[in-house]
């Protein structure tokens, strides 16, 4: 499955969430395989743009597309700042007799 076409992957700069995405992306797989596109075009992760250890968009003109196929510890992170946030569910650790 894809959501942008060639011309969107081959004008665009590439961030990826994890290097998973070049195995698991539609938008990525299928431009690799039609030679329209390799691993060393990927400009980086989200990761290291975040952490500055990469340029992000260097001009208004510049088309970012970042690809993500969501990891678990994406997950995790999101679960742990809710738990962090709320606390424990109150249902959490009540046990329902049977009726």
């Amino acid at each position: 499955m894809r959501e942008a076409d060639d011309q969107c992957i081959r004008r665009g700069t590439i961030f990826i969430d994890t290097p998973q995405a070049l195995h698991e992306s539609g938008d990525l797989t299928q431009p690799i395989d039609a030679g329209l596109l390799t691993p060393d075009d990927i400009a980086g992760t989200l990761p290291d743009l975040c952490a500055g250890a990469i340029p992000g968009r260097r001009t208004q003109e510049e088309i970012t597309v970042f690809k993500a196929v969501g990891s678990a510890l994406a997950d995790l992170t999101a679960a742990s700042a809710v738990y962090r946030s709320h606390g424990p569910s109150p249902r959490a650790h009540t046990r329902q007799e049977p009726s």
